[in-house]
Parts: structure tokens; C-alpha cells; sequence
């Protein structure tokens, strides 16, 4: 039998390798045009779910995600989130298991400013001591405890009132549109986005009394669209006894009243550092997160307008805070 001609494998080898070398290119190039175009479609921005109303009708579903069960209703921009990526702010909430654990606070108490449905709630149930939610606006609080009648926490305190630098009843101005029905603030200016609409009159106290022998506490949430300097100055005994970590989604004027990163910082005690959340869609699916530090950017971010959600850490724990989340 005749030996196999080395010149012709050497051509075969090659022939071989341009075909496949082509049709990585090839490939490769499909992959980047798709990445591309995954990049450009809005799918993962829940507001392009719930506020262009796509859908012929709106229903009602029960979801088990990260140790709780969730009722929600389609149309809604927090319940559409739920539904398609299993968790509204799925970063942040993964931050705050992330730091309970890095700070050794999971004994501590998890106090949320305008609770809404529940879901920061019911994600941080499980994890902490306890759970202080406070949220004034009735048709949200009725979910809120329609959520949890479903699970089995027995450590959930609902206030059924807004925070303010003193207690008082005063307008609430409801969101319109029952897409954004987290939209609603004791400030009526700089939401006309959202439709807002003077409602009933709602009680505000200052935080200070009603959290008096709570604690400690380790974490606060606060979202209360532009009402967040008199709420803040309502809990300045409470920050400076137990110093907890706050979140705080800060919107500059008109609809809030923090213009500047001084401001900002004379809201809280002596020794906390500010920093801020990067911001990405994919983060609604992924729950990834970037912690930066706040001062580079905070005066563009000031003079531009807009909301921020903001990391108020105390500095003895600043530098065990997870900085980002990468898995």
C-alpha cells in the first residue's frame, strides 16, 4: 500500500484550518451583530413593559422568588419587574444581603421608608432580626399585607404613616396612573411625569418617635419620591444612636429639595461617606451592582436633576461594604 503523500495532508490540514478559521469569523461577527442588537432593545427596562401598556389584558399572579412569595398584578411597574426578572431593584436588594453579612448586621432591625408592596419587605424578612415598614398610601398598604399574609414572617411591623420632620396631616399626591402607583409623595412638585393627582390628606411623623426603642438598627431604605430631606430630618436622634447603613434615592429639584452634596451631608451625623449605585438595565435581570463614590459626579448629577439611588454608610463600616457584585 502506498505511503499517504505528506504534501497533500499538509494541504488538507490547511484547507481545514482557513474553513474553519473563516467560519469562526463568520460566527463571531453574527455574535457581535446580536450583542449589538440585545444592547439597543429595551426588553430588560420594566417602564417599557408596564407604561406602554403592550399587553390586551392586565391579570393577577403569585410568584416564590428568594425566599418569599410575591402577589402582584400585571401593568404595574414594580409587579411587571417581579414578574419578568423575578424582583424589582434585584441590585440593590442583592447589595443589602451582600452587606447584613459583610457587617455582621443581620441581628440588627431593617427599617423601610415607603415600603409600597412589599417587596424590600419581604426580600429582607428573612435576613435581618426584624422589619420596620413604613408606608402611608392605602391602596399600596393593602397589598403590602396581602403579601405578607402569604408568607409565614412573624417579625414585620407595618406603620401605616409617612416620615416628616414633625407630625402632621397634609396632602398626598397620588399617582394617576396605576402603572407607577410607587409614584406617589407628600410633594406635589416635579412629578407632573407622573400624573400626579392631589389625594386624601396622610399622617406624617417624625421618625425619631415612632422608631423610639427599635433597634438596633442596622439598614434603612428610603424611597419617598422628594420628601426625603423632611423625613431625614425627622430621624436624626435614630441615625446618630445606631448609625445604620441608609439607602436613599435622593431627587433633586423640583420634585425634591436637595440641591447639593453639602446639603446632602448635613442631614446626617459626623463619619458617614456617600457614595452611589451605577446604574443599568441589565441590572433589573442580572442584580449586579457597582458602589462608587458619590463626590466626583455629585455635582453634575446636582445640576443635571434627576434621581440617584444613594449608599449613606457609616464610617466604620465603609470599608467592609460590598463594592460590587460580579457573579
Amino acid at each position: 500500500m502506498a505511503a499517504p503523500s505528506y504534501r497533500f495532508m499538509f494541504f488538507a490540514a490547511c484547507v481545514l484550518a482557513a474553513t474553519a478559521g473563516a467560519l469562526a469569523v463568520v460566527y463571531h461577527g453574527r455574535w457581535q451583530d446580536a450583542s449589538a442588537e440585545v444592547e439597543k432593545r429595551s426588553e430588560v427596562n420594566p417602564f417599557a413593559i408596564s407604561l406602554t401598556k403592550a399587553r390586551d389584558r392586565e391579570y393577577t399572579f403569585t410568584v416564590e422568588n428568594y425566599g418569599y412569595t410575591y402577589r402582584g398584578t400585571s401593568g404595574n411597574l414594580i409587579d411587571d419587574a417581579v414578574l419578568a426578572f423575578g424582583a424589582w431593584e434585584k441590585h440593590i436588594l442583592f447589595f443589602l444581603d451582600d452587606y447584613v453579612n459583610a457587617t455582621g448586621t443581620r441581628d440588627r432591625v431593617f427599617v423601610d421608608v415607603g415600603a409600597n408592596t412589599g417587596q424590600y419587605v419581604l426580600f429582607m424578612a428573612p435576613r435581618v432580626k426584624a422589619v420596620h415598614a413604613i408606608e402611608p398610601f392605602p391602596p399600596v398598604l393593602k397589598a403590602l399585607h396581602a403579601n405578607l399574609k402569604l408568607n409565614p414572617f412573624t417579625n414585620v411591623t407595618v406603620h401605616e404613616v409617612g416620615l416628616g420632620e414633625r407630625e402632621a396631616t397634609i396632602p398626598f399626591f397620588e399617582p394617576a396612573d396605576d402603572a407607577h402607583q410607587a409614584g406617589g409623595s407628600f410633594r406635589g412638585e416635579g412629578h407632573e411625569g407622573h400624573g400626579q393627582k392631589r389625594g386624601a390628606d396622610l399622617r406624617v411623623v417624625p421618625g425619631d418617635a415612632l422608631l423610639a426603642g427599635t433597634g438596633p438598627i442596622g439598614v434603612m431604605k428610603i424611597d419617598i419620591e422628594g420628601y426625603e430631606e423632611a423625613a431625614l430630618k425627622g430621624l436624626r436622634k435614630t441615625l446618630e444612636t445606631h448609625r445604620p447603613l441608609v439607602v436613599l434615592e435622593v431627587s433633586t429639584a423640583p420634585a425634591g429639595t436637595i440641591g447639593s452634596l453639602e446639603q446632602l451631608k448635613a442631614l446626617f451625623p459626623d463619619r458617614y461617606e456617600c457614595f452611589v449605585l451605577a446604574e443599568s438595565e441589565k441590572q433589573f435581570v442580572n442584580g449586579r451592582y457597582e458602589v462608587n463614590e458619590f463626590a466626583p459626579t455629585a455635582a453634575a448629577f446636582f445640576k443635571a436633576g434627576g434621581q440617584r439611588n444613594l449608599v449613606i454608610v457609616p464610617a466604620e463600616h465603609a470599608a467592609k461594604m460590598p463594592r460590587r457584585r460580579s457573579n
